[in-house]
């Protein structure tokens, strides 16, 4: 007999959206995993983000018992129509960078570290290590300080200045 290349014909698991009550997103989805274990129902992910309010993705075999098991689970709403491919939402998989948001020219709070409660303007963004280099309103002198980006939270936005100097003028 010639040998050949014999595959097995593996079931794939498709992505769900489930609609839940808003802000309750992170105990549905607590509530259906448990279920899930008693149920004997195979659910190898669920991925709450904050971003989306009121929806959770669930990947799974088993369409029918997904929907039947959601009905008696707390805050669950229903089940979209469909499944969703993973190219979708793989954007809420990869993290976002702290410094993502900040520009040069931001003012920024200093929110931990020696310095915190500070106001300062951001001078630098090193996005591969996700730092920033600010200097701070309240000193007599300007020295550059670099911190992580977690460390800062934006007050007033760059663009907002000149939107206002172009109105003054």
């Amino acid at each position: 007999m010639p040998d050949t290349d014999f595959e097995e014909e593996v079931e794939k698991t498709k992505i769900f959206t489930i609609k839940t009550q808003v802000g309750k997103e992170q105990n549905t989805a607590d509530l259906i995993n448990s279920r899930a274990d008693k149920s004997k129902i195979k659910i190898p992910s669920i991925l709450v983000t904050p971003e989306l309010r009121g929806y959770i993705f669930m990947e799974s075999y088993e369409k029918a018992r997904i929907r039947d098991m959601i009905k008696t689970v707390s805050y669950a709403r229903n089940m979209l129509e469909g499944d969703i491919p993973i190219a979708q939402i793989e954007h809420f998989l990869v993290p976002a960078s702290s410094v993502a948001k900040i520009a040069e020219g931001d003012v920024v709070e200093m929110v931990a570290g020696p310095f915190r409660g500070e106001t300062a303007k951001v001078t630098h963004i090193d996005d591969a290590k996700e730092e920033i280099t600010v200097e701070l309103f309240e000193s007599v002198v300007p020295i550059p300080i670099t911190v992580r980006g977690e460390q800062v939270r934006v007050i007033k936005r760059k663009e907002e200045d000149e939107k206002k100097e172009d109105k003054e003028k």
